[in-house]
């Protein structure tokens, strides 16, 4: 699923007066990138006070590397997903968390199919449970679902991101869908059953 609302790069001009010091041109990155940072931290560590650290953590990163940033290397949004994701592992780390189910059920319920009204309550059981079988996901697994498939990036970005290539993301987040689907079989219920194939989620 793609994140229709994750903003485009910035303009070389709005970069060039944020690199120099132009406060303006800065609060105005952070204006139009803070609520992307603020989700794909919560995606990421399942806390939002932990989400609203690594947000204001990232823009002092931005603010102190801007200058380092190469756009003929990477766009915009991939470098800002760079910082995110390594301060979101930092975070993990040092607090052993693992992805909160809830976290994301906004995100997987509206991916969810609802054909008809009658199937509405099976949806609503479905999402519950690809929200849990997401989250027993190794995170190697999990990031790259979060990325690709919520955050809708494409597997070029997120190679950049997670730093491997375009092969491994391939095979890992194909492997990582083959496990979710494993899970989601398993733990189906025999409504969701009836409903369908757990794999009709839009993941």
């Amino acid at each position: 699923m793609s994140d229709s609302s994750r903003p485009d790069s910035p303009d070389p001009a709005l970069l060039g007066r944020a690199v120099a010091g132009d406060q303006d041109a800065f609060a105005e990155i952070y204006q139009r990138y803070h609520q992307v940072v603020y989700r794909f931290g919560c995606a990421m560590t399942g806390s939002e006070p932990a989400a609203e650290d690594i947000t204001q953590e990232a823009f002092v990163a931005l603010f102190r590397e801007l200058s380092r940033y190469d756009p003929n290397r990477a766009a915009f949004t991939t470098y800002l997903y760079g910082i995110v994701r390594n301060l979101s592992r930092e975070r993990l780390r040092r607090e052993r968390r693992f992805l909160s189910l809830d976290v994301l059920g906004s995100r997987i319920e509206a991916a969810s199919y609802t054909p008809d009204p009658s199937g509405a309550m099976a949806d609503a059981e479905l999402a519950s449970q690809v929200r849990r079988a997401l989250g027993q996901l190794p995170a190697r697994y999990r990031e790259l679902i979060v990325l690709c498939d919520l955050h809708g990036l494409s597997y070029a970005d997120t190679a950049v991101v997670v730093n491997i290539s375009i092969a491994a993301v391939r095979s890992r987040l194909h492997r990582g869908r083959q496990i979710l689907r494993r899970q989601l079989t398993r733990i189906a219920s025999p409504a969701v059953r009836r409903a369908g194939h757990p794999e009709r989620c839009a993941i």
